[in-house]
């Protein structure tokens, strides 16, 4: 058996409705009534709309997460002037203690600070 170009496209073609079959089970069907072709031509558009899809939704959610970095930004517990005395006086009572709840319990002021009842 000779494998020329236009086998090799029809392989393609199978392979291509093979990778897609759990996924669109329509394409299956495309494939069977008007053919291999035309059924991979419609998975690369099926792609296409779904690449668009995820596109959108990796911008949505980089829009989301700067917002709220934004928000964070403005937050008392991270002003650098309340945040780098913490952390050095948490780090250093872990590396004495080898607490984490008692390294933890610096936090403790400026969380409640940065929830704003006394703000």
């Amino acid at each position: 058996m000779k494998l020329d170009r236009a086998l090799l496209k029809k392989i393609l073609y199978i392979m291509i409705i093979l990778v897609m079959a759990p996924f669109a089970l329509e394409i299956v069907l495309l494939a069977d009534v008007v053919g291999a072709e035309f059924a991979a031509l419609f998975a690369i558009y099926y792609l296409k709309s779904i690449a668009y899809l995820v596109y959108e939704r990796w911008l949505e959610a980089k829009r989301k997460m700067v917002s709220i970095c934004t928000l964070l930004a403005g937050v008392y517990l991270f002003k650098p002037r309340i945040m780098l005395p913490h952390f050095a006086a948490s780090s250093l009572l872990l590396l004495l203690t080898s607490s984490l709840l008692l390294s933890c319990l610096m936090w403790l002021p400026p969380i409640y600070l940065s929830s704003g009842p006394l703000s």
